[in-house]
């Protein structure tokens, strides 16, 4: 567990970092390398694959074992775990993993807080590369970073005795390049490492303060912990794009399933994981219909987005079927009273219909919004499918158009629109595929 140290400060209850609390960086192991060192960017911008590598926030959680988190951020009554998955295209990821725990007990009697986060993104950006990308941001983040050092050798510099304190730059050797940084603020100590890994940024941020004891966790142990798990997390990043694919609920449904349900080119998953009382998990993909054009062309594409939500809800009188059962009589009151209307937007639903051969029951429900400022504008449109299987709840959504679009001066051009025979038959395919899948 955690060593528990009071850190020196200045007139004003000010706390400082040292360069002598940090320790020496971390070393590989002997007779072994280093697994988390990667080759040279320039080799990376030779083999780098057309797309990146598959990355969720779940992904990120499971490449930090068990006993390595429970020693830094312990199960308790009071711990929890979010992970989330922002942009998901060829050219853009980004993923999160967090653990908090209000409650820890560090050691002889100690209670702490403590926080451990870890964020990943890639991205391409016009005639960059991801790796040119990563490279350039990388040193632009260092810089920034070495700007707000106001701490050297123990001793505050910028005159002040109040505020966040920063200590400087250490370096590492994870991944291409590496550094951390400590500092000292409301949320008490915290150890930040940086690393590029390949296209990859990595950032894990782990520290806290003690609730009862001595005010902070040790200094060296703190960016110790952060070193260990961003050494992890370099080594997975580093996995090359053909050898990693989606894992959980998100990855049961392949872009090539939705694609025969729909129409090309599927974008995604986003993916958001809730891993609290009540497990939810949120599936989004871009679907887009690709038209072939001249250059000057006019053209328009169907298209929209499309969602998946499961929550495991558990037994009990507030169980799944509990739920499932009120957002039915939602649905119907939504219908008879008129629908929904907010300042900006009206929401009309149209009678719920009942489904057979999904889960053990299941209704569908079309929506239309319109924009009570813009009533010009075409209604968006949405079909939802709800499904009750076992202790869980499924819905499946699809938000856009499924039918017109192409080449504005063809013959038999029409703009793009929902059109619900289309649409029900393409989602129900992709719930049961998801369905089919689902352990």
């Amino acid at each position: 567990m955690l060593g528990v140290v009071v850190l020196g400060g200045l007139a004003g209850g000010s706390l400082l970092l040292s360069r002598a609390e940090a320790g020496p960086p971390a070393s590989p192991t002997p007779g072994r390398g280093n697994p988390a060192r990667s080759p040279t960017a320039e080799a990376a911008r030779t083999t780098e694959a057309g797309k990146l590598r598959a990355i969720t926030g779940d992904q990120l959680c499971a490449a930090v074992p068990g006993d390595l988190r429970k020693s830094l951020v312990a199960d308790a009554e009071y711990g929890g775990k979010d992970a989330s998955t922002g942009a998901a295209t060829d050219t853009e990821k980004r993923a999160a993993c967090s653990w908090t725990n209000n409650k820890m007990d560090v050691g002889n009697g100690v209670l702490g807080y403590r926080a451990l986060s870890i964020s990943v993104e890639a991205k391409s950006a016009g005639t960059r590369s991801a790796v040119e990308y990563a490279t350039d941001r990388f040193g632009q983040d260092k810089q920034t970073h070495a700007r707000r050092v106001n701490v050297r050798n123990g001793k505050r510099i910028d005159g002040r005795t109040s505020g966040s304190a920063f200590g400087e730059l250490k370096p590492l050797e994870y991944g291409d390049a590496s550094y951390s940084q400590t500092s000292i603020g409301r949320s008490g100590l915290k150890a930040e490492v940086f690393v590029r890994q390949g296209p990859w940024l990595v950032k894990v941020t782990y520290g806290g303060d003690n609730r009862t004891g001595a005010k902070y966790p040790s200094g060296d142990e703190t960016r110790a912990s952060a070193g260990n798990v961003a050494k992890l997390i370099a080594a997975e990043m580093a996995k090359s794009a053909d050898k990693v694919k989606l894992t959980g609920p998100c990855g049961i449904v392949t872009a090539e399933q939705i694609e025969s349900a729909f129409f090309p080119a599927v974008g995604g998953p986003s993916v958001s994981t809730n891993d609290g009382r009540i497990k939810q998990t949120t599936c989004t993909w871009s679907v887009k219909e690709v038209i072939k054009h001249r250059p000057g062309q006019e053209f328009t594409a169907r298209g929209g987005e499309l969602g998946i939500h499961m929550v495991d809800w558990g037994g009990g009188d507030t169980g799944s079927t509990f739920q499932f059962d009120r957002d039915a009589k939602k649905y119907d009151r939504y219908h008879n009273g008129g629908g929904l209307t907010s300042d900006r937007l009206h929401t009309d639903y149209e009678p719920r219909q009942e489904l057979s051969g999904l889960g053990e029951k299941a209704f569908v429900v079309v929506s239309s919004t319109t924009k009570l400022h813009d009533k010009s504008a075409p209604p968006t449109t949405e079909i939802l499918i709800k499904v009750l299987v076992g202790d869980r709840t499924v819905e499946v959504t699809f938000r856009g158009t499924t039918t017109g679009g192409g080449l504005v001066d063809a013959a038999d051009y029409r703009a793009p629109f929902f059109e619900p025979a289309v649409a029900q038959p393409a989602l129900t395919k992709v719930a049961k595929s998801f369905l089919d899948g689902l352990k």
